[in-house]
C-alpha cells in the first residue's frame, strides 16, 4: 500500500493528536501516583508519631513508677528508725 501525499496530510495531525491524548493520560497516570505515595506517606508519618507517643508515655510511667519506689524506700526506712530499741 503507498501513502499518498494527502494521507500524509491527514495522518500528521492525527499522530500529533494521538501523541497528545497518550501523554495527557501518562500525566494523569503519574499525578495519580503521586498523590498516592503523597497519602501514603502522610500514613506512616501518622503511624511513627502514634508509636512514638506510646513509647514516650511508657516512659513516663516508667519514670513515674521508679519515683514511687523510691519515695516508698524513704518511707520504708523512716518507718524502720523509729523502731530501734537499745538496751
Amino acid at each position: 500500500m503507498n501513502i499518498r501525499p494527502i494521507d500524509v496530510k491527514i495522518l500528521y495531525p492525527k499522530s500529533t493528536e494521538v501523541s497528545q491524548v497518550v501523554l495527557g493520560e501518562q500525566q494523569k497516570e503519574n499525578m495519580l501516583r503521586h498523590i498516592n505515595s503523597q497519602k501514603n506517606q502522610a500514613k506512616v508519618d501518622e503511624d511513627l508519631r502514634r508509636v512514638r507517643e506510646k513509647d514516650n508515655v511508657s516512659e513516663i510511667r516508667l519514670t513515674q513508677k521508679q519515683e514511687r519506689e523510691k519515695q516508698e524506700l524513704k518511707k520504708s526506712k523512716k518507718q524502720q528508725k523509729g523502731f530501734d530499741i537499745r538496751i
